[in-house]
């Protein structure tokens, strides 16, 4: 089975998973198992994850292709299409603009070789050896300093530059337009968080690319430049460095061509580079046209040595890492897992309830073995609930341990929260210190009616900088009733502003949707 992912295959997976957030448990569960059995079922459950999230991204988009609106891979699958059209045009058109206005000779003062090796060749060499010292590094085994740091200075810049165009084009939008924008500015640093690389490399070989054509458009400037026109060229400094020096270094440099075009030839000879010394108060009447022509070959080679073939070299590592990184992305959001989770789980028919005792009224329990369609038991992984103080009395402890089964999970404990900022803190350093070491998520239950608070959203930000990585699962419930906090909630409005309020924070491992959902009410 392919399972060779690209970015905009990771996109299309995500903007599924958020469509996910407004279904219910149960019925994404029957989907999901239906779509591995309508591929051969057993057969395929123990195939990797990419492989399954392959097929399954492959069943959503095949479901998907009625509806007449572009799924987000498409569109930014255009867009970089057209960007490296872009980019192609820019750096021929750079790279000969640059060239020919450099080669701009009156016949007074020669071209100086020194300032069009420091513009377009050090410069390259410059930027490639940063390159090549990072890679260095990460083979000594410091993969996380260097690869972050480049990593996250280029996700801070695009970020912020969307940022401040949000800003200003969103200014004069409502509420609830500019509260959509926010939320897909949080959306796009959360995938950036889970997936750094996968967008860092197309972006790299794209630079790459443009990097080339400039360089073409800079030789093919160079070489016209020279066939049409009677340039020379020169070579002065203030520094007092000696003849034979610049001939060495310059000798040095040929060294992947000299073997092919000797000196005289393929770089200039000793006696070429000294009668090629610019001396400012002689001029250049006495100089020999011999000697000031003999360092083209040297620039243009120069040119194809140390511009072309390093970004074609650069160009072929870039899609080499592409391809690895593709070929094994990291699936570690708590989407993805709970994809493979409803794939590889038979469906629940019948469930039987724990019984539900004053000592363990604050306590969830396992849930016993389920019957299913293939009659098999569910493992259902262990997480930790936290309730409002207002509603935790009134929750029925049963009805959300049956919700959280449909999704495959058991609640282990359950903990007031919101009494008061002490409490509220100790709650958070007791999750740190011991209890999120046994559960493989947090649940929180909130009201959908109230509105997000800041107070709520800093006490979020504050629990993920406890916990770490662990998943955290907000689940909305309506206003409750006399006898239950546990009610549907009736205006789809409340459940939107939750998640798009959430998802302007911009946290990978966060997901809010309904808790109860008309089949499971």
């Amino acid at each position: 089975m392919n399972s060779t992912w690209k970015y905009y295959d990771i996109m299309d997976l995500e903007y599924f998973f958020q469509q996910d957030s407004e279904m219910a448990g149960e019925e994404l569960h029957e989907r999901d198992r239906q779509i591995l059995l309508d591929e051969g079922g057993a057969t395929l459950k123990d195939q990797p994850a990419p492989s399954l999230l392959a097929l399954w991204l492959a069943a959503r988009r095949k479901k998907h292709g009625g509806d007449p609106q572009p799924l987000p891979g498409a569109l930014f699958q255009e867009a970089h299409s057209l960007l490296c059209l872009l980019l192609i045009f820019f750096g021929l058109m750079s790279g000969a603009g640059v060239g020919l206005a450099f080669f701009s000779y009156s016949g007074a003062t020669p071209v100086n070789v020194l300032h069009f090796l420091v513009l377009f060749v050090f410069s390259q060499l410059i930027l490639a050896a940063l390159l090549f010292a990072r890679a260095g590094l990460i083979q000594l085994g410091l993969r996380a300093i260097p690869h972050s740091l480049i990593i996250r200075a280029l996700g801070t810049f695009a970020l912020g530059l969307i940022v401040r165009l949000s800003r200003r084009t969103t200014s004069h939008l409502s509420g609830e337009k500019r509260l959509a924008a926010e939320a897909n500015i949080g959306r796009m640093r959360s995938a950036a968080a889970i997936y750094p690389s996968l967008f860092f490399w197309p972006l790299f070989t794209i630079i790459q690319l443009a990097s080339i054509c400039f360089n073409l458009g800079l030789l093919a400037a160079t070489f016209f430049k020279i066939t049409v026109s009677d340039i020379a060229f020169g070579w002065q400094s203030t520094l007092q460095f000696s003849t034979q020096s610049l001939h060495s270094f310059i000798s040095w440099m040929a060294l992947p061509w000299s073997w092919l075009l000797p000196e005289g030839t393929g770089y200039p000879t000793l006696a070429e580079i000294e009668g090629s010394h610019i001396i400012l108060k002689e001029g250049i009447s006495s100089l020999q046209t011999p000697d000031l022509i003999s360092w083209w070959p040297f620039l243009l080679l120069s040119v194809v040595f140390y511009g072309l073939l390093l970004r074609l070299l650069l160009l072929g590592m870039g899609l080499q890492k592409e391809r690895r990184i593709y070929n094994h992305p990291i699936f570690s959001s708590l989407a993805a897992r709970q994809v493979l989770r409803r794939m590889q789980t038979p469906t629940v028919s019948s469930q039987a309830l724990p019984e539900t005792t004053p000592q363990t009224a604050g306590k969830m329990t396992p849930h016993s073995p389920a019957t299913s369609d293939h009659a098999t038991d569910i493992t259902l992984e262990p997480v930790i609930a936290l309730l409002p103080d207002e509603i935790f009395d009134s929750c029925q402890p049963e009805t959300l341990a049956r919700i959280m089964a449909s999704e495959g999970f058991r609640i282990t404990q359950s903990h007031r929260f919101m009494i008061d900022y002490d409490s509220d803190q100790q709650l958070l350093a007791r999750l740190a210190a011991e209890q999120v070491e046994q559960a493989v998520a947090i649940v929180i239950i909130m009201e959908a009616w109230m509105p997000p608070l800041v107070s709520f959203q800093s006490f979020v930000r504050e629990m993920r900088s406890r916990i770490g990585k662990l998943p955290i699962m907000l689940r909305l419930v309506g206003k409750p009733d006399a006898e239950n906090a546990l009610t549907l909630v009736t205006d789809p409005s409340q459940s939107r502003i939750w998640r798009e309020k959430m998802a302007a924070l911009g946290d990978p491992q966060l997901t809010t949707r309904e808790l109860i959902h008309e089949r499971t009410s």
